[in-house]
């Protein structure tokens, strides 16, 4: 190709440094459109080979009337402005660059990661904290991503157009991490979800072993006397509820409830009388109240079958006769009343031993047709 040579240019053309672009090449007798420098393609390859592109100051960049985001979006931080909003400032342009030629050296050095992996275990790891109670708007807050994020991860797309419902099949790494890193724990429940009351009904029982009724728990745990009877007895509480209980629970479990007053010993009586009723268990029969099984309950009454006789504890007589305070069966306890009757104990000293009243254990005594001391013998049996 023959190199023109000055005379063959416009006038003015290279003195030309940033004014309007022209609508056609420099040249004389191109009317090719400019790509670069005011040239077209033919003649800016033509000086590059001649070494003349010096004589042709570059073209200032064009920008769009209106595609200027405004100040406060984050121009040079993203390429947000850039793609999406097509913003075309001075920062938006250097941030693209340099993100282009980050990306191409990458390329070129076979090291190139789009950021993006596979959206298979985000999707079933929030399926399954959906599972435990948490829903994806829950899960969105504690991974601090947006809520559609995560909505379009398990519901596919909800933007209206040919794509809607279709789901994603890749997500940024950093979501994707972000949202494995949540746990289906309680901690992550929302204060309103609903779990199971084990945990709590059994808290709620060991305390009230120890004497801690139910009326004076209530205004610890933010509840009414009447709430708290519900709870007591229902199958599912609320999350804030299960946290009130636990603390109310670590707080209380090996503190004795006042006694001082007439008031309190008549309801530290009663409570214990009703876990008693109920063979409810103490603190220290639970690891983890929530997870625990239930430990086996010999019942009040075991019917003899085939002959074979009630099965008996002898550890828990033994420690019942030595006044140490254990939960006895029916025949356990009418073990322990026939064997201090025959070290010639009176009705009260098996009461304050067995820690039952005079009455229950007359009643014991009368169906065992044991006999009443008389007071020579308990006298007796004082002095020996």
């Amino acid at each position: 190709m023959n190199v023109p040579s000055p005379t063959e240019m416009k006038p003015g053309a290279a003195l030309y440094a940033g004014q309007d672009a022209p609508a056609i090449c420099l040249l004389d007798g191109c009317p090719a459109k400019p790509k670069t420098r005011g040239l077209c393609h033919r003649h800016y390859q033509a000086m590059w080979k001649a070494g003349r592109l010096d004589e042709f100051v570059p073209q200032p960049r064009s920008r769009k009337p209106g595609l200027i985001c405004p100040p406060e979006h984050a121009h040079a931080d993203t390429t947000v402005c850039y793609i999406q909003h097509k913003c075309r400032c001075d920062a938006c342009r250097e941030h693209r660059s340099e993100v282009e030629l980050l990306r191409r050296r990458q390329v070129a050095f076979g090291r190139w990661d789009t950021g993006l992996v596979d959206a298979d275990p985000a999707r079933e790891h929030v399926e399954l904290l959906g599972e435990f109670g948490i829903g994806y708007k829950r899960v969105a807050r504690l991974a601090d991503v947006s809520v559609t994020v995560v909505r379009n991860l398990v519901y596919g797309r909800q933007d209206a157009g040919p794509r809607k419902g279709e789901h994603v099949k890749r997500v940024k790494r950093e979501t994707a991490e972000r949202i494995l890193a949540v746990k289906p724990d309680l901690d992550a429940l929302a204060p309103s979800a609903s779990v199971p009351a084990l945990g709590t009904r059994r808290r709620l029982q060991a305390l009230v072993t120890l004497g801690w009724s139910p009326q004076r728990i209530a205004p610890r745990v933010g509840l009414s006397p009447t709430n708290m009877t519900r709870v007591m007895t229902c199958d599912r509480v609320s999350v804030a509820t299960h946290r009130a209980v636990a603390a109310a629970y670590d707080e209380l479990w090996n503190i004795a409830p006042p006694r001082a007053a007439w008031h309190d010993a008549a309801a530290y009586s009663r409570a214990r009388r009703l876990a008693r009723e109920r063979r409810w268990l103490p603190p220290l029969a639970w690891d983890d109240p929530d997870t625990d099984a239930e430990p086996p309950v010999v019942p009040d009454r075991v019917e003899p079958t085939d002959g074979d006789e009630p099965v008996l504890d002898e550890v828990a007589i033994e420690l019942a006769c030595a006044g140490e305070q254990v939960r006895l069966s029916k025949p356990e306890r009418l073990e322990a009343v026939r064997r201090l009757h025959a070290l010639r104990c009176s009705d009260r000293r098996i009461a304050q031993l067995l820690h039952r009243t005079d009455r229950t254990v007359l009643r014991d005594r009368q169906e065992l047709g044991l006999p009443a001391h008389d007071l020579a013998t308990i006298r007796e049996k004082a002095t020996a």
